[in-house]
Order: structure tokens, then sequence, then C-alpha cells
């Protein structure tokens, strides 16, 4: 299990809210403005298209037996990341540039999840809350995690994955 950060006492709470009048989107904001969101262009599908800051991403699901996450610059063919997957939902996410973090489940049932580094150290966590028709979330950033230039990837991959994992398990239920 990762160490816990605390994020930064001067920092902003950074929350995932669903986009007004789309279906498959959602907005990171903090206070009143909105710093990224996720949308998937499909209502049916793994792609997923991403901004923060600036900075344009997609995520794709593959691999059956092998689960995986691809993640891409918009404007670039060769993957930046790909985040390993297990069958509990944790997983290694191996960055183009050489750093790995672990991405961990807090807990079977918990909707928490966590971005650590090498040392053990969370530098981004998601902690999704559902209601009857709403999915929302927070993200904290760490300190460390701040200064980092893939934080802006990191907060979005995680609420992608979120998004799959409760899309996955919302099949089991509906369908078992």
């Amino acid at each position: 299990m990762a160490r816990k950060t605390r994020r930064r006492p001067d920092a902003e709470a950074l929350r995932w809210v669903p986009a007004k009048g789309l279906k498959r989107a959602y907005e990171l904001r903090t206070g009143d403005e909105t710093v990224g969101h996720i949308r998937w262009p499909k209502l049916f599908g793994s792609l997923a298209e991403a901004e923060f800051e600036g900075h344009r991403w997609t995520f794709k699901r593959g691999g059956f037996l092998r689960p995986h996450v691809t993640v891409r610059e918009e404007s670039s063919g060769p993957d930046v990341a790909v985040l390993e997957l297990s069958w509990s939902g944790s997983g290694r996410l191996k960055m183009r540039d050489g750093a790995r973090f672990r991405w961990e489940r807090s807990g079977f049932w918990a909707r928490r999840f966590a971005f650590a580094d090498e040392s053990g150290a969370e530098v981004i966590s998601v902690k999704a809350t559902f209601g009857l028709v709403r999915r929302t979330g927070v993200v904290d950033i760490s300190a460390d995690g701040a200064r980092m230039p893939a934080r802006g990837m990191l907060a979005m991959l995680g609420w992608y994955v979120i998004m799959l994992i409760t899309d996955d398990e919302a099949v089991v239920i509906c369908c078992s």
C-alpha cells in the first residue's frame, strides 16, 4: 500500500463533475473554473479524449487476458504511457520517459485509487462518489505531484480507469 501524502494546504480541491448535456463526459473543476475534461466520443467503446491545461491525450483500453490502457498525446502516434491492469483494478504505469507508477485501489469495495511513485509515496489520488444518477470525484495532488509534468495526465487517466471499472461492475450486476 502506498504511503499517503497530504495535499498542499493552499491547494484548492479538484472535483470531477458531469459535463452539462453530455452523457459520457466529465469536467475537472477547481472552484468555478474548469481545468480539464474527459469525454467518450461514442456511447459505447473505450476510446476517450482528455485535456488538462492545454495538453491533450487519448486513452484506450485493450487486451482481454492482459488488460491495459494506452495513453497517447493527441497529436502523435506512439504511446506516451501504458497502464497494465490486474483483475483487482490495480496496476503498473510505465511512461515512455522511463518513469513508473503504481495504481492502487484502497480496499476491494472502495472507490479510492492512487498513483504512487517508485518510493511508494502517493502523488495523485482520486476518490469517486456515486449517487443514483451522478458520478463525482475528488482529486488530491501531493506537493511532489504538483511539480510533476505528468500530473494532468495522471489525474485524467485515474478518472478514466475508475469509469471503466465502474462500467464493468454495472454490467456484472445488471446481467448476472
